[in-house]
């Protein structure tokens, strides 16, 4: 009994199979739009998300990381002399005498001929005693903490990882050409069960391993030496589990977090892979009749008696890898009698100290399961799913806005003409383009078409919006396929397309024609749609999506759903400056005296752009057109709730550009001739962001004319 109220429990945290399933398809989403997005920008780069977020294995309370990899293509790593490839920068991995099983050292090697190189050829190449020329594994981390340098942004360092961004873990690493000699022996070695399957071992050998920037911590020179890591394989294990395993893995992380490093000395603690390795031991050696819910207790037991034995041998063995020992560099020996001590007390009591595990109230909630008692101040099953499947479904759109605007942002220099060129020759390529990735999973290959779906629907809301802006500047009429591009971007979300169609049509003089969008959007614009920002503003750790979205997104297929229900961010480039009403044109030059050199680096591109929230620029839109067709009532229908939008948007923090919001207002107010009230609107912005806030030009421009 006490096996199926902790899985109870547990299913509240959101250990369920819709939810691990909405993570893992979250996280694969952004990995595969990351990649796209570095090879459409011509970076032979790919990214691979790892750990506990991707695997569905994570509970709010925990605070996982991301944990991502990305892979460099473009150095040919070599097994041995016949992988040799011309041209390509080559490396060889040579097992030093003084490298553990799981470490390698890279040998350069020359690109026009195969054979050692005989001298460095940048500061990260060391010749050690014997006069050969290694590759150091510092470049990626001391060129990590020169770009947070530059950029003044902090750096965050744990291990391999280095990042800008305290949720994210970074880790540089080069893709072996071959399985290393230790992970051959499991692929044949004599199994009791029948897990691993034959096709999963395929399918493994196939996915390969990586060399990642990170010595042996006993090591004399560990840094010349680069770890093999089998994340993929394990990632491919651990997405075979079944709900039961998870329960299972995610039980043995919070007894880990909450009851057993908490009893450990110092830096020493047990860590979440030593949890997954003895859950795939454990996998591989338990009959499945075990694997029951009413069976839960009995299987976290026993990978609790795997690491204990562990302990006891004073060898933790890697579940792939021969002769790695995994207390190395985590537990020393007096550490290693500590966590035998707690964990005898834990098997004791037949693990009693999970009622102590106060990690999203899990020990309350066992409790109450056991008891019935209704406890305050904790958060119901449903609340808790759809708070967790509102932030991933938020997460993968701002992630996915965030790589459009970085493929936009490399378009500053070119004319209008260029741009419309260089955008449709692109949505061209992305149409046939295919990321190129080893052992490429369906569920990835489905994932980019996708995105590559998404990616073009925006291009082409920039391309129409360009071509129209080359025409309304010279007079020309709007072609078939300026319309038809607007038509193939309108459903990119529920109004930034829309709305950039209104603006185009206003500024053209088709006001009938504006109306109508603007309406059609209003109609569309309902208390569930959950606005979205991609230029760094929207931060999920401190905002959380809306309850009606959260709520919406619950049911059925949210990734189908969500395209409704979401409005992203207006975006007008420089060159589609005549689709954009006037008052815009300030927000493209915001930079005064030396504002520019205050920007941070996710600032650079759209700082030069205009850049509104949907729902004010909606009703603004409605102001202007109202306006030029005399319709004053609807014209102040439309002023007040762009105020109550305005208001409302600051007050509860749901308008990610307030500066453009407040400027958007304020203009309204000066042409109703209210220029005090404009002018005070325009200083509070001012002191709310006093640099690269366009309020500076029109507090000059408006004082000139008061």
């Amino acid at each position: 009994m006490m096996s199926l109220r902790l899985i109870a429990a547990l299913e509240d945290l959101g250990v369920t199979e819709l939810i691990i399933g909405r993570r893992r398809h979250a996280f694969l989403q952004d990995e595969s739009a990351m990649t796209m997005n570095e090879q459409i920008r011509g970076c032979n780069v790919v990214f691979y998300h790892f750990g506990s977020m991707t695997e569905g294995t994570t509970t709010p309370g925990m605070g996982s990381d991301i944990d991502t990899l990305y892979c460099n293509d473009i150095v040919n790593i070599m097994s041995g002399w016949p992988g040799w490839i011309r041209g390509k920068e080559n490396l060889l991995m040579v097992k030093h005498a003084t490298c553990s099983p799981q470490h390698y050292r890279l040998q350069e090697i020359r690109p026009d001929l195969p054979l050692p190189l005989t001298f460095p050829i940048d500061e990260f190449d060391v010749r050690d005693a014997d006069g050969i020329i290694y590759r150091s594994n510092r470049e990626a981390g001391t060129l990590a903490r020169q770009l947070a340098a530059i950029l003044n942004m902090p750096h965050f360092n744990a291990g391999p990882s280095h990042s800008m961004l305290k949720m994210y873990d970074f880790v540089n690493a080069y893709r072996c050409g071959t399985l290393p000699v230790e992970c051959e022996s499991w692929f044949t070695r004599l199994r009791h069960g029948i897990w691993p399957t034959q096709e999963m071992l395929q399918t493994a050998r196939e996915l390969g391993c990586f060399l990642i920037p990170d010595g042996h911590c006993n090591s004399e020179y560990s840094s010349l030496e680069w770890r093999v890591s089998p994340s993929l394989i394990e990632r491919h294990l651990m997405f075979s589990m079944h709900l039961i395993h998870m329960h299972c893995y995610v039980s043995l992380k919070l007894l880990k977090k909450d009851i057993v490093n908490p009893y450990l000395n110092g830096d020493g603690k047990l860590t979440s892979f030593h949890c997954k390795t003895a859950l795939f031991y454990a996998r591989e050696q338990l009959v499945p009749e075990m694997w029951t819910a009413d069976r839960l207790f009995d299987c976290i037991l026993y990978c609790l008696n795997l690491i204990r034995d562990w302990t006891i041998s004073g060898h933790f063995p890697h579940y792939i890898m021969d002769y790695v020992n995994l207390f190395d560099g985590k537990l020393n020996s007096e550490n290693r009698v500590r966590l035998r001590t707690v964990l005898d007390i834990i098997m004791d009591t037949h693990l009693a100290p999970l009622a102590f595990v106060q990690t999203d109230n899990l020990g309350v909630r066992l409790l109450n399961n056991v008891y019935t008692v209704a406890i305050r101040d904790m958060k119901p099953r449903r609340a808790m799913h759809q708070e967790i499947t509102g932030f991933l479904t938020v997460y993968g759109k701002v992630c996915l806005a965030t790589y459009i605007r970085i493929i936009l942002a490399e378009t500053a220099d070119k004319t209008p003409d260029e741009l419309c060129l260089y955008l449709h020759t692109l949505v061209s390529e992305i149409a046939l383009h295919q990321v190129h990735r080893h052992g490429s999973e369906q569920a990835l290959c489905r994932l980019d078409c996708v995105n590559r779906d998404y990616i073009i629907r925006h291009l082409q809301q920039h391309l129409a919006s360009t071509a129209a802006s080359i025409c309304l500047q010279h007079g020309m009429h709007l072609g078939n396929r300026i319309w038809a591009w607007y038509s193939a971007a309108i459903d990119s979300d529920v109004a930034s397309t829309r709305l950039k169609l209104a603006s185009m049509l206003y500024c053209k003089g088709d006001l009938h024609m504006a109306v109508n969008v603007l309406d059609d959007v209003e109609r569309r614009y309902g208390n569930s749609v959950q606005a979205i920002c991609g230029c760094s503003r929207m931060n999920l750790l401190v905002k959380k999506p809306s309850k009606v979205f959260t709520e919406l997104m619950n049911e059925g297929d949210t990734y189908v759903a969500s395209t409704d229900k979401v409005a992203y961010c207006v975006h007008f480039l420089r060159q589609e400056v005549f689709c954009a009403p006037p008052i815009l044109n300030f927000e493209m030059v915001r930079g005064v005296e030396d504002d520019n050199q205050h920007r941070t680096l996710n600032e650079y591109g759209w700082m030069n752009w205009a850049v509104v929230d949907s729902r004010p620029f909606l009703h603004y839109l409605q102001y202007l057109t109202f306006r030029d067709l005399g319709l004053r009532h609807k014209q102040l229908q439309a002023l007040q709730s762009l105020r109550v939008s305005f208001v409302d948007g600051i007050e509860h923090n749901l308008v990610f550009h307030p500066e453009t919001a407040a400027i958007l207002f304020a203009h309204c107010l000066e042409i109703e001739g209210r220029f005090d009230d404009a002018l005070g609107i325009y200083l509070d912005s001012q002191a709310v962001m006093p640099r690269n806030n366009a309020a500076n030009l029109h507090i000059r421009r408006l004082t000139n004319v008061l």
